[in-house]
């Protein structure tokens, strides 16, 4: 028999985002019940320990100005450090390895201009767009009616390698199979959200220059402690009936009545859950096409961080190989030495439909080819393909097609009676990020306690 719980707020999910209502709310002396489908709390966030080393194999990293996410971590006692980045970056295309440092390789002079000019034009456009509501910028209707797809097939750099380079880093924020999939709307908020493509591409002054030691899974933990009994793992929700005064959530193994509900699911798992009324018309539409991105994060371990001593990074790319991006992600002490390796869209999708041995030797081949015989001794080799996670269904955010941003982007952050709506695809500013989805838990628990007055 199903346990019947009461709270004053119900909180679909334990990722940062349902995490965070839930410790905002109880922190206002409100009770709380947080289901989660999973048997762990993160969400798209994931660590587990390898040779007594805890490590990522979701999200991991911190901007400089991830205000909320940086200032969550200090709250909970859990410090930072940052990604390791001394030495050269290495560069795979055009049948040679370039060793470069900086954000954009030696490619050619013409070549590095024209990639600077087309983040400039990217970065002015963006300024156009209100992050809190990009569907009014004054050119929404132009740019939500262009694919990612058709704008990438306008750029023009010159050098193959160069074009094949920036291709991969914008490919890399969606993971979309198929870019005219994406709105080129979406980008420029994306870009808006965090202020700038640089950002977006860099781990210095960027989006992957800070760490959590511990890996971000002991943030999650902790707070997870703090709310003790009131989350739920293992529960995934059902059913959602609400009427003028409560509202019943019924998942596996419990059921929970509660005044309010905050939904941080994906929209890939809001659209399995059965809504009494059901959800409007164009709410529905909204979630319809919203698909998060296929990608890998592979985490290959070693006995020591061994490419540092060669004066390399672990910063490297090479598009459409089996291992397009890898950035050093060894704990602070360096006590070990992990690379994490990435693959995004269509090539993510076509290594995992290879053999696992055949995968496994592929990526190593690659890691080979670029760090020399070291690469070819892991200790071990995790491997993570987002979309086939059944509780993320993809990952880092969900994407956008052509005209749905302007039609119906305003219903993102929009509750539906007692229903409120978090995750980092409803955040602005860093919209997509793990400080995203903790900025929505914020929101989504000051608009609880503003409609609770």
């Amino acid at each position: 028999m199903a346990e019947r719980m009461e709270a004053d707020v119900c909180v679909i999910g334990a990722g940062f985002a349902g995490l965070t209502a839930a410790h905002r709310l109880t922190q206002q002396g409100r009770s709380v019940v947080v289901l989660e489908a999973r048997d762990r709390v993160g969400g798209r966030t994931w660590t587990e320990e390898h040779h007594g080393v805890p490590v990522d194999r979701g999200g991991a990293w911190f901007a400089p100005h991830h205000d909320a996410g940086l200032g969550l971590a200090r709250e909970f006692g859990v410090s930072t450090y940052k990604t390791y980045v001394a030495g050269s970056h290495l560069l795979q295309g055009g049948g040679r390895m370039q060793r470069y440092k900086g954000l954009i390789p030696r490619i050619s002079p013409r070549a590095v201009l024209q990639i600077a000019a087309t983040q400039w034009r990217l970065d002015r456009m963006a300024r156009q767009v209100p992050v809190d509501a990009p569907w009014t910028a004054p050119k929404a209707a132009e740019w939500d009616a262009l694919s990612l797809g058709q704008w990438l097939d306008r750029v023009r750099i010159r050098s193959q390698v160069g074009h094949d380079l920036f291709e991969m880093a914008v490919r890399g924020l969606f993971c979309a199979p198929d870019m005219n999939d994406v709105s080129f709307l979406h980008l420029l908020w994306l870009v808006r959200a965090h202020h700038s493509i640089e950002a977006l591409f860099s781990i210095e002054d960027g989006a992957q220059e800070n760490m959590v030691d511990g890996s971000l899974g002991a943030l999650a933990a902790q707070m997870a402690v703090r709310l003790g009994a009131a989350v739920r793992l293992g529960a995934p929700v059902r059913s959602v009936t609400q009427d003028q005064d409560r509202v019943a959530v019924d998942a596996d193994g419990c059921s929970v009545d509660c005044r309010h509900l905050i939904v941080t699911a994906p929209p890939a798992l809001v659209r399995a859950m059965t809504f009494d009324p059901i959800l409007p018309k164009d709410r529905q539409a909204l979630y319809a096409t919203a698909e998060a991105g296929q990608e890998t994060k592979t985490l290959v371990m070693y006995e020591s961080p061994f490419w540092r001593a060669d004066g390399l990074s672990g910063q490297s790319a090479g598009s459409s190989t089996a291992s397009e991006v890898t950035i050093d992600s060894s704990p602070a002490d360096g006590r070990v030495g992990v690379l994490a390796s990435f693959t995004f869209g269509r090539v993510a999708r076509g290594l995992q439909e290879m053999a696992p041995d055949a995968r496994r030797q592929a990526v190593i081949a690659e890691l080979v080819h670029r760090f020399g015989p070291g690469a070819n001794r892991p200790v071990d080799f995790i491997e993570t393909a987002w979309w086939e996670q059944e509780w993320s269904r993809g990952c880092s955010m969900a994407h956008h097609p052509v005209g749905v941003l302007t039609r119906y982007g305003h219903l993102l952050r929009e509750p539906f009676g007692r229903i409120h709506w978090a995750g980092t695809e409803t955040s602005t500013v860093s919209h997509g990020a793990v400080d995203g989805a903790i900025r929505s838990g914020e929101r989504a628990a000051e608009e609880v306690m503003i409609a609770s007055i």
